[in-house]
């Protein structure tokens, strides 16, 4: 039976709704309760934090989307430690005495791990050679080595954006000397558009902070660790914006937003290019990928359908792609 999206985004959406609750929850009651009731609640809490939650991730996550077994020890291990750093002293050692018994099927997870870097590095570099510009080739090559899982999917996705979030100032991606670049960022002004939503990160990182400090400081601290890396992201993905533009090839074309999503397509399938004219309305057939929905600018028509792979969602097979392109003008009479 084939899973729909929708279902996969409701699933992960009840999940976190469920680790805030279990969190939030309990560290209000925590800090609620008479000092002669805190130590019950407190192993309470402990309870939903590695029992609760890892038992709402298998009904969620791990048994309708199958994912692997070993998951559930990544998830319990994480609760514990999430909870080591939280919860009193008397719990502390509750912890240390679980982690004993994870320990050994950790230490597992991570040997197989490492024993596997090596072969996803061969077969990224295999899909390299053959397909050079597709953003998604380490989550292609970590799909053959590891399994085609949605944990896996996600951690290449993840990590992909991580490599441009932590390293913005790269250098550009190589362009052959055949290939004409278009910038799909400088009409639709994302740069001033992500200069404000960065600030308002920043102001929303420092005010949440000193709130949460003010109840617990460790869970001040992961918030704003969270908060950051979602800012590490915001980054990597206008990163990616600059980093990759549309490409138009003596044969093929290249049309991407960043890391968003890309469409490899032959020049002999493009049916016709055109600017978006007010009213245009989009078919259950016509992608839309603009780097923001109001700076759609311009509309390719294929004659057989063409794939669009996705950062975080399933690959569509669409006859028409909607999207943002500086100088459209040209791209069209180049194509044309």
């Amino acid at each position: 039976m084939t899973i729909s999206p929708v279902s996969i985004h409701k699933n992960i959406w009840f999940t976190l709704l469920t680790a805030l609750l279990i969190l939030g929850g309990g560290l209000f009651i925590l800090h609620h309760v008479p000092a002669g009731k805190k130590d019950i609640i407190a192993t309470a809490f402990l309870g939903d934090m590695v029992v609760t939650f890892p038992i709402a991730y298998y009904f969620l996550l791990m048994r309708p989307f199958k994912l692997k077994k070993r998951s559930i020890f990544l998830v319990i291990s994480c609760c514990l430690a999430v909870a080591y750093l939280i919860l009193p002293a008397h719990q502390q050692s509750y912890i240390a005495q679980v982690k004993r018994l994870t320990m050994f099927a950790e230490l597992g997870l991570l040997i197989y791990a490492v024993s596997k870097i090596k072969r996803i590095n061969a077969v990224y570099k295999q899909l390299k050679a053959t397909s050079p510009y597709n953003p998604y080739l380490l989550r292609k090559s970590m799909v053959e080595v590891l399994g085609d899982s949605m944990a896996i999917k996600l951690m290449a996705s993840e990590v992909s954006m991580l490599k441009f979030g932590l390293m913005p100032f790269g250098k550009k991606e190589a362009i052959v000397p055949a290939a004409t670049g278009y910038s799909i960022h400088k009409e639709a002004g994302y740069i001033a558009m992500f200069s404000i939503v960065l600030f308002a990160c920043f102001a929303e990182l420092i005010g949440f902070h000193l709130l949460i400090a003010h109840y617990s400081k460790t869970v001040a601290i992961i918030i704003s660790a969270l908060t950051v890396y979602g800012i590490v992201i915001i980054v990597g993905d206008l990163a990616a914006i600059i980093k990759k533009p549309v490409l138009v090839m003596p044969d093929r074309l290249i049309l991407r937003t960043g890391i968003r999503w890309v469409a490899d397509i032959k020049r002999g399938n493009i049916l016709s290019v055109e600017k978006l004219r007010i009213g245009f309305e989009p078919d259950k057939d016509t992608f839309s990928g603009g780097i923001i929905k109001s700076s759609t600018n311009i509309c390719f028509t294929f004659a057989q359908p063409v794939s669009v792979e996705r950062v975080y969602s399933k690959t569509v097979s669409v006859t028409k792609i909607m999207m943002t392109v500086d100088d459209a003008d040209k791209l069209i009479a180049q194509l044309g």
